[in-house]
């Protein structure tokens, strides 16, 4: 399998993983220069930059910066004599007495926005979340929105039945989750559903008036509960920033992400 065709499709998909490359080499050593590997979370691998102690040293702290969501270039010494080596490099015990810069790059640690409906608003939103830095999965249950065509700006889309989606998707830790599709039957299952399931979601979206938000709420406390938290459904959803267009409401609600996304302000007090 071709590396770098994995690691393009890895960015595609947005998952989490670090790209080790060596960058640099002096002296001998198992790797050469331009030696790639790449590291999952779980400590799985793909590639080479040389095989033994220093592949097991690359994984070890591929798995660290995955965590540390950060890029890092570090100089390995591969001496087997630690008491003689004079050098501020890492020591890596291997006999072949040379040293190797290897540089990491950590993918997939772009928040993603699980947006369920292309419609209208579904398609500003689209074109506001990827410059933000956002990825998009759009979910949509009508053929002629759950396409490239219509929404050229998602970076996947899946046609689904909404309820059956969220029942069965798995979204990544610290989430997002827009729900806007075309009827509010859709949107309160699909919110239920994800409360039921209590996953890992920073953000829930759900577009309403508020008597229709407030009676969402009551609905949802009578069906599962009292003890239920709501703290990160936001609905009304979107900042009071004016105006009543697709693209406006849009804005109103990449603004609360924002806000949320870097825990500027309470979001509650915005809506007072």
């Amino acid at each position: 399998m071709n590396l770098m065709k994995t690691v393009n499709e890895l960015i595609d998909s947005n998952s989490t993983f670090v790209l080790a490359t060596i960058v640099e080499i002096k002296g001998s050593s198992p790797g050469k220069t331009g030696f790639k590997l790449i590291v999952f979370p779980d400590g799985k691998s793909f590639g080479t930059v040389g095989g033994g102690a220093i592949e097991r040293k690359v994984i070890e702290e591929g798995i660290e910066l995955i965590n540390e969501n950060k890029n890092s270039l570090r100089e390995y010494l591969l001496n087997d004599k630690k008491e003689i080596v004079d050098s501020d490099a890492e020591v890596v015990p291997m006999m072949c007495n040379g040293s190797v810069k290897i540089y990491y790059e950590v993918y997939g640690s772009s928040p993603t926005v699980y947006l369920f409906g292309g419609g209208h608003v579904g398609q500003e939103m689209v074109k506001i979340l990827p410059g933000l830095g956002y990825y998009v999965n759009l979910i949509d249950n009508r053929e002629e929105l759950a396409n490239s065509n219509k929404n050229p700006n998602a970076n996947n889309i899946d046609l689904a039945d909404y309820l059956e989606y969220s029942k069965k998707f798995e979204p990544k830790p610290n989430s997002y989750s827009l729900i806007i599709t075309h009827g509010h039957t859709f949107d309160y299952d699909i919110l239920k559903t994800l409360i039921e399931r209590k996953l890992d979601m920073k953000y829930i979206g759900v577009i309403a008036s508020k008597s229709k938000a407030q009676k969402m709420r009551n609905k949802l406390i009578e069906e599962l509960g009292p003890g239920i938290n709501l703290d990160n459904v936001h609905s009304p959803v979107g900042l009071p920033i004016g105006g009543d267009t697709a693209a406006e409401i849009a804005i109103s609600i990449a603004a609360e992400m924002q806000v949320v996304r870097y825990g500027k302000v309470n979001v509650s007090e915005t809506k007072k």
